[in-house]
């Protein structure tokens, strides 16, 4: 045979076998990445991913909480103050009811409880004493001196109490905290105190080689590389004992670096509820200033940390909400069950918290937020006369 047919029908032999050899890759290939079989991974991947980031927020040896809340939910408007940061809280979100167990970590350092004491004076002088409760602050300055000018604030006769949230949204959150100071105004613990202290809190628990290196890993927004969900992972390797609630491109982040030790302290000498005996009430009740308010099914001496720093609604289960999409309002269901309590029993509250609602009146219940912060008002509460105080503030933040 002549050696050019060799040649030839090598080639041609050569030629078949590197088709066979594609043909046989390609359909291999085709079969393991069929759409359904990479719909499913990512289907895989998806709960995967949900169920890490949502179930559980609070450590084990404290208790649990597993949110049946979609991760993706609409939120109100005036409640954009529990969702500051959208890219992080389609992750990491906050539950939206309470879990077993609060504290959730060892940097809340909460009060539970202070009583107003009144000194025994003259009768006449008693009778010119006022205790006013004001209403939600978020950083605005102005609101409160007006108001401090409309009541004409005498330090000698008036106890000035804020109902949470003096800090945050508005541009001088460090401002009202010394003002405060200054003044000698008492306060209680609102949702943005909680997070501002916790996380002082924990950087105060680290080391000074410590708190350089998580302080050096992106701290501005944007900062980084990675997904936010990578960047998150890595923080949670690197810094295990840090809050799962708690953003680091948050304001609560930036404002706990900035405090001074004194003004630290003052925002953790706010308890969570502060007491005015009912020798003062015009009601002849005792008065509980609290930031959001109280699960009603419990004593006043029986309420969750959380509850009371974060409640607006009731499920019809009795299940506490920090949204009001769903159940009703727990000033609502407070105030109905008032003929059913003792009188020994019988108090009242004043809460902030809920600006969407604005002014609330009701017999054993007033909610004083009426959204300075955007520009509304700034409300206080008169204990010894029921008396609603008010002053039209300028907008420091959108609403």
């Amino acid at each position: 045979m002549p050696a050019t047919s060799v040649r030839q029908g090598t080639v041609v032999l050569a030629t078949a076998l590197i088709l066979l050899l594609c043909t046989t890759v390609f359909w291999v290939h085709f079969q393991q990445t069929k759409p359904t079989n990479r719909m499913t991974v990512a289907v895989s991947n998806i709960q995967h991913t949900i169920a890490r980031h949502i179930d559980p927020f609070y450590s084990a040896d404290q208790g649990t909480f597993s949110s049946t809340n979609n991760i993706m939910d609409e939120v109100d408007e005036d409640e954009r103050d529990d969702d500051e940061d959208e890219e992080f809280q389609r992750t990491f979100k906050e539950p939206s009811t309470p879990p077993e167990s609060l504290p959730s970590d060892p940097y809340a350092h909460y009060i539970y409880q202070q009583k107003l004491t009144v000194s025994h004076g003259s009768s006449a002088k008693q009778s010119k004493r006022r205790t006013i409760v004001i209403g939600d602050l978020h950083g605005n300055l102005e609101g409160l001196n007006r108001f401090l000018k409309l009541i004409n604030h005498d330090p000698r006769k008036d106890v000035l109490i804020l109902s949470g949230d003096m800090v945050t949204r508005g541009p001088q959150s460090i401002e009202v905290i010394d003002t405060a100071r200054k003044l000698g105004i008492k306060c209680v613990r609102g949702n943005h105190e909680d997070k501002v202290i916790r996380w002082r809190g924990y950087l105060d628990s680290l080391s000074l080689q410590e708190r350089e290196i998580f302080e050096a890993g992106g701290v501005g927004e944007g900062e980084g590389n990675g997904s936010n969900d990578d960047r998150k992972e890595q923080e949670e390797e690197n810094h295990p004992n840090v809050p799962a609630d708690l953003n680091r491109q948050s304001e609560h982040y930036h404002l706990a670096r900035k405090l001074t030790k004194a003004q630290y302290h003052y925002l953790r000498s706010c308890p969570l509820i502060y007491t005015v005996p009912k020798t003062l009430s015009v009601h002849g009740v005792p008065v509980h200033i609290i930031h959001a308010g109280i699960d009603p099914k419990h004593s006043i001496l029986k309420q969750q940390p959380w509850v009371l720093i974060n409640i607006r609604n009731l499920l019809a289960d009795g299940t506490p909400m920090r949204k009001k999409n769903d159940g009703q309002g727990w000033s609502d269901v407070f105030n109905d069950m008032h003929h059913h309590r003792d009188k020994k029993d019988d108090y009242m509250v004043v809460y902030g918290h809920d600006a969407g609602r604005g002014l609330n009146i009701k017999r054993r219940s007033v909610g004083i937020d009426t959204g300075c912060v955007y520009g509304r008002q700034l409300t206080g509460y008169v204990v010894e006369t029921g008396e609603i105080l008010s002053v039209p503030c300028p907008r420091v933040a959108p609403e």
